[in-house]
This record gives C-alpha cells, structure tokens and sequence, in this order.
C-alpha cells in the first residue's frame, strides 16, 4: 500500500525491572543491545519501521529522563518526534497522546504502535504483514491486533481468541483476550489452536482512537483533558505538564481488547519473541550443545551445566560448576544467580532488594 498516510509510535519508556540487574531504571533494557548486533533494541525497532513508514512518521514515547538517551541513541530523530512523559505509567496515556499529535498533522493518518524490545526473525515478512494491517485499518473502523501462533506455553504471554473468519486473509474477530494466564490454561490455549500470542503490536485508522476515547475510555480524557487535536504542539507540551494522568497506569492492551468490540486479530508468521525478561531472552539468545547461552564477552569456563543463561561484564571472568536451568547475571557489583524459568521471578527479587538494600540498587 501507499504509505504517505501510515505513522508508528514506538514505546520506549518501561524499567524493564524483568531483566534486572542488567537492565536498570538509568538504563533500561530498550537501550541495551543484549545479543551483541551492534544495536540497542529500541534502534532495531526503529531500524525495522524505518524500513517502509516515512522517517518523520515515526514518533518515540519515553519517560523524560530517558530523552536524552532516545537523542543519543537515534539522533537521526527529530525533538518534535520524541513524546517525553512527565510520569512513567502504561502504554495507553502515551500511544493516545501519540495518535492525538499524530491525528492533528493528518485526520487520514493509520498508526501502528510497537514496543520497543520484540526480537523479529523475519523482517522482510513483517514488513509485509505490517504493510497489510495498515491496509485493513485504513479501510475499517476498526483495531487490529497483531498475534503469532504460540509454539510453547507461555506464561508471560498474552493470548487472544480468534472468533469468526473475517473476509481479508488470516483476518479474525477477537473473540477473548487471556492476559498472562495459569499454566494450565496456557497449555490449554496452545492446544486447542484457537488462540495466538499478543504481540503488543496495534494499528487503527486515527478516527478510530478519537471515537474510541469518546465512547468507550471517556474516563480516560476527561482524566487528561490534553488528548484534544486543536491545540499548537508547545500548546500540549505545556498542558502535559500540568495534566498528565498520574494515577492512570492503564496498558494498552486492556484499553482495547478489555472488551473486545471492533477488534480484529491479524494472524502472522515473521518470527517473533518479546525479550522482556531472562527466560525469554533464552529462547532467542545462540547456544552451545550442551544449551547454554551467553551474552557478552565474558570469559567463562563451564563444567557440567546446561540450559543456563550467562550474562557477565566482559572484563569479568567466571568458572561455572554443575548448574541446569540458571541465570548468573551480573551488572557491576550486583549478581544474580537464580532458577531461570519464571518470567516474574527477577522483578521479583529486584524489588526485594529495593526494599532491603535501598532505591541505589535496582
């Protein structure tokens, strides 16, 4: 399709406390570049939209203390382009913030927002699948949901439902939406081939979001009352400041498939994992054939271990004895060795140490 109309926003204002204590509130995981390509997570997204929607389409949500790791990052950005959050909440305060600028510079604008730490296998078919979710939203008043068929049971996973058959291909009604389910129901869920993972990748028609706001999320701009497409951009900046939801830590995928009205699911094959956390990052890291992955440089002999995580300062050295299934990762003097086969376990104890050690050391 023509892509003078298409826009990305790009989410790039999380702690990522999952991949502590390599990923930290002054350098979070989205300017880390974990697998050694010679690029940050958020410069590969932005690498790959930078592909097929215009440079000066594509805006970069952040928590302003993180702008000027953003400019450093991607100085090929403009300021303008960078929506700097006075308060880290959610995703859903800054992808409407995002769509209502966007919104105002052009009524006929179809956006695709992304978080910034996905890992995409194929990138020429995720352009192309890209490419036809923009042409869909630009045609229905509808959302559209971008899902991958699961291949394990993923706990820290969403998953959506795919109702009926739309008439576009590997187009689907949401039917349900499953955030971060039991064990037992995502064994279920994987099994039964009706769902797919949520990607937390969007896209819709910016008429959509305006109508949305209005219908079905009234408490959410009447909370704002900034996301109004008349006002100059120092004009938003200025009420940003004054007005910004404090208190409405909401994510983006609640917003729109909490209820799952006109929501459609897109049904992809690119390849696709969320390195959110140690255990998914795993999956996609290189391994030797015992399956142990390491990042980093690390010099670091291993006896009788297998299906670890390594993760070490590269002036560091290490002899590692008889462990399955850990994480040993360090950041300058804090260590964390534990089980690797929970998502939620990490910021789990990185806020235990917060609490017992003191802010300084997450």
């Amino acid at each position: 399709m023509d892509t003078q109309h298409c826009y990305c926003i790009i989410l790039a204002g999380g702690i990522g406390r999952r991949l502590w204590p390599c990923s930290k509130r002054d350098m979070p995981k989205q300017f880390i570049d974990f697998l050694g390509t010679g690029r940050t997570l958020l410069q590969q997204t932005y690498d790959r939209f930078a592909r097929f929607i215009d440079k000066d389409h594509i805006l970069i949500s952040t928590f302003e203390e993180y702008l000027p790791l953003v400019q450093e990052q991607l100085p090929e950005v403009p300021r303008k382009n960078i929506l700097a959050e006075p308060v880290q909440l959610s995703t859903a305060p800054s992808a409407v913030w995002g769509s209502c600028r966007i919104g105002k510079q052009d009524p006929e604008a179809n956006i695709v927002v992304s978080p910034s730490d996905h890992h995409i296998v194929n990138e020429a078919r995720f352009e192309e699948q890209i490419r036809s979710g923009l042409d869909f939203v630009s045609q229905h008043e509808e959302f559209l949901a971008i899902g991958v068929k699961p291949t394990v049971p993923n706990t820290a996973y969403g998953y959506i439902q795919m109702g009926e058959k739309g008439k576009e291909e590997h187009m689907f009604r949401v039917k349900s939406f499953s955030e971060k389910p039991a064990p037992e129901y995502a064994r279920m869920f994987v099994e039964c081939g009706e769902f797919l993972w949520n990607t937390g990748i969007f896209l819709w028609h910016a008429s959509t979001m305006f109508r949305h706001i209005e219908d079905k999320a009234r408490g959410f701009s009447e909370k704002t009352g900034v996301f109004t497409p008349v006002m100059s951009v120092t004009e938003e900046l200025e009420m940003i400041k004054k007005r910004y939801p404090t208190s409405l830590h909401r994510t983006l995928d609640l917003v729109i498939l909490e209820k799952c009205e006109n929501v459609y699911v897109q049904q992809n094959d690119f390849g696709w994992a969320d390195v959110g956390s140690w255990p998914e990052l795993y999956e996609v890291a290189e391994k030797d054939a015992d399956g142990n992955a390491q990042l980093g440089k690390a010099k670091v002999l291993l006896s009788g271990c297998q299906n670890n995580l390594i993760c070490l300062p590269e002036d560091s050295g290490a002899i590692i004895r008889g462990l399955d299934g850990y994480l040993v990762a360090q950041h300058g003097n804090q260590l964390v060795i534990c089980p690797n086969d929970d998502p939620a376990l990490v910021r789990r104890l990185a806020n235990e140490a917060q609490i017992k050690l003191g802010d300084d050391f997450v």
